[in-house]
């Protein structure tokens, strides 16, 4: 008898799901810990390669690895997050419904997309790589050297699908841990090989793209492993490589969601691309600088994509399991951590700059150039915070279309039209970088007006 009341209790506490239960602020926190970790740690793989290279080889290989080569792998890699990221949306709605057959089919086309997302990518990036970092403006002096890092660290774009697409599955699901744990050990692979590679056997920015891909291949045999093992978790079904499939409704749905958060994520970052190619008009040291500054905001929007991550995730499973009052809660509560987390990070940014540049280089005029640039931009980074929520809110409800729109009118359009038009008339870094503050006000007024009317009708459950 007490065993049995014993098993029941704990049968019991495996049935209650915290996300859709629990107190909202903590369990938030206790799901974007991990997350944060994990997403700390996948920039590491990038990060590593700009401080080993910038330190070991020079500020030429620096501006190779941290510049378009850098961006442009960005743009792709995280155009198959948001991707991802659609098929995270549908399997957490899935869990709070308890539905277990649209969770089955949903983990199975999920992993058959990021295959062929994976291949597609490869193949097209090798081919054009050359091409498109001639057309984004990458230093002549620097060519060379950005084409090999670009094209070795694309043939890990399989193994960086498979692994982004199964950690959202995993997350989908409440699981954060995981995901945290296998790029722990994966981040240290990286760095010890960075080292050995390039450090050691002399292996230039090849050898860090080298240890890039052998750890990112590493990440995600072990995230297929965990799916094909069993998650463990309650409804969610073990992977089976034999029978993956693309079913045609699934993954237009998938795809319904998850080529505008792909689009939105890849027009942020192509928005990115056009300022660097003006920023390369300024020179080699500049463009070092404006590298290491990259690299030290990286971990800025790392914080905001865990915390976008984790609103998405609880809203969906709240929409999913009908408790429309949690997720008014879920919003309200994670903007005020986004606040909070987000105005701390600039804070640390801030004052530490002259620090946080010197990891990347010891040239003293690149550091000047690049405390500068800190100084002047990051007091506007809170700007953005409202976006970021109304977003992760959005894309929860499974509304990511309109979102999309408006991300590439108030980013990428008039980002572009900034360049094109205002730069050439005030051709200076400051005047160049204030059109980051001008579109993240733009953008986040107009998500907070589209945002207050959508919720005014019942988002839709999928």
């Amino acid at each position: 008898m007490r065993n049995d009341s014993i098993e029941n209790a704990n049968t019991d506490r495996e049935a209650v799901n915290p996300i859709t239960e629990g107190v909202i602020w903590k369990q938030l926190l206790l799901y974007f810990a991990p997350l944060l970790g994990a997403s700390f740690l996948q920039l590491l793989y990038n990060t590593a390669d700009t401080i080993i290279v910038g330190r070991f080889v020079g500020k030429t290989a620096l501006t190779a690895v941290g510049g378009s080569a850098g961006q442009i792998y960005a743009m792709v890699t995280e155009f198959m997050i948001g991707v991802s990221g659609g098929a995270g949306v549908i399997l957490s709605q899935a869990y709070g419904a308890k539905n277990e057959k649209l969770l089955d089919d949903g983990l199975h086309n999920a992993v058959a997309l990021a295959l062929v997302l994976g291949t597609v990518f490869m193949t097209a990036g090798l081919i054009v790589s050359g091409p498109v970092l001639r057309l984004a403006g990458a230093p002549q002096e620097t060519m060379k050297e950005s084409v090999l890092y670009l094209r070795i660290v694309l043939c890990g774009l399989i193994s960086n699908a498979l692994y982004n697409m199964g950690a959202s599955a995993l997350r989908a699901v409440g699981d954060s841990k995981r995901p945290f744990r296998f790029l722990l050990f994966c981040s240290v692979l990286n760095i010890t090989l960075d080292l050995l590679f390039v450090a050691g056997l002399g292996l230039g920015i090849g050898g860090a793209a080298l240890a890039t891909i052998l750890s990112q291949t590493l990440s995600a045999g072990l995230v297929l492993r965990t799916l094909i093992r069993g998650t463990g978790r309650e409804l969610l079904p073990c992977l089976d490589l034999r029978v993956l499939r693309l079913k045609r409704d699934m993954a237009l749905k998938m795809l319904r969601l998850g080529l505008p958060l792909g689009f939105e994520t890849l027009m942020y970052t192509f928005s990115c691309v056009v300022l660097t190619s003006a920023v390369n008009t300024f020179g080699t040291d500049t463009v070092a600088a404006y590298a290491g500054f990259v690299r030290i905001e990286s971990f800025y929007w790392m914080l905001e994509v865990a915390l976008s991550v984790s609103i998405t995730t609880f809203v969906g499973q709240n929409l999913g399991a009908g408790r429309m009052d949690r997720v008014h809660r879920v919003v309200r509560q994670g903007a005020v951590l986004m606040y909070m987390f987000m105005g701390t990070t600039i804070a640390i940014m801030y004052t530490g700059c002259p620090i946080w540049l010197g990891l990347f280089t010891a040239d003293t005029g690149v550091i000047g150039i690049g405390v500068d640039m800190m100084r002047y931009l990051l007091p506007f980074y809170i700007l953005y915070v409202p976006s970021g929520v109304f977003f992760a809110a959005l894309r929860g409800m499974g509304e990511s279309l309109r979102p999309t729109i408006i991300t590439f009118l108030g980013v990428c359009v008039l980002r572009i039209l900034w360049v094109a038009f205002v730069f050439p008339a005030h051709p200076t870094i400051r005047a160049l970088l204030f059109c980051f503050p001008v579109s993240w006000t733009v953008t986040s007024i107009t998500y907070l007006v589209y945002y207050l009317s959508f919720m005014r009708k019942r988002a839709p459950v999928y």
